[in-house]
């Protein structure tokens, strides 16, 4: 049996009476720090693997750069339009060369110093298919056009979607550009402007219309 205690008065004693329990100003301000350094910490994280992916990309164009210079320095042709393809690179596993083929009718290693197609056919899939018949790059998986895609045929890139090769003009420019790109058929770009202007500053001019880095209002090429 518990023991009540009543003061000296004429006012009704409160027996029992419980303190009320609640988050003090400290411990709500603490709790709102702790919420923010997740948030902190998680969009951080974020930013840290796009920059990663950004970076993976930039040494992916370099390398398809420096494999397509190789492959023209060795072959004194253009990976795709090299003419002797089929019979100097052999036949990998992957390559039927019959889709395109590479027998040198139109658009299919015809040695006329231009790569043909419009990404997912002719010389344009030829094109990645030579390199890695050379082995001058890898993550490429082989597919005959027409059903080449990013991942298939045509290499993905880290940021998303992936490159295909064309000969076009980019603002006033003809000339063969390997496309960043969401997809081979649509051409729309996959990067935001201040990241492909990132990438243009720390591996050409930095201008989106001038180098050998250009973007225009869909893609980043």
């Amino acid at each position: 049996m518990s023991v009540a205690h009543f003061s000296v008065g004429s006012r009704t004693p409160q027996a029992g009476r419980v303190k009320e329990a609640g988050f003090t100003l400290v411990e709500l301000s603490i709790v709102l720090v702790i919420i923010g350094l997740i948030i902190g910490g998680v969009l951080k994280g974020q930013e840290m693997i796009e920059s990663a992916r950004v970076k993976s990309t930039m040494s992916q164009v370099e390398a398809y750069r420096a494999a397509h210079n190789t492959f023209y320095d060795k072959y004194s042709a253009m990976p795709g339009d090299y003419s002797d393809g089929q019979s100097a690179l052999g036949t990998p596993v992957g390559i039927a060369w019959t889709s395109p083929a590479c027998d040198g009718a139109a658009n299919q290693c015809d040695g006329d110093g231009q790569i043909d197609g419009n990404g997912i056919t002719s010389e344009t899939v030829l094109y990645w298919q030579h390199m890695a018949a050379a082995d001058l790059i890898t993550g490429v998986e082989l597919a005959a056009a027409p059903n080449a895609d990013h991942g298939r045929g045509l290499p993905s890139a880290p940021v998303g979607g992936g490159f295909s090769v064309a000969f076009v003009i980019s603002l006033g420019k003809q000339a063969h550009w390997v496309r960043l790109e969401r997809g081979p058929a649509t051409n729309d770009g996959v990067i935001e402007g201040d990241t492909a202007m990132s990438i243009d500053r720390k591996l050409d001019d930095g201008r989106p219309g001038s180098g050998w880095i250009r973007q225009d209002n869909r893609n980043c090429i």
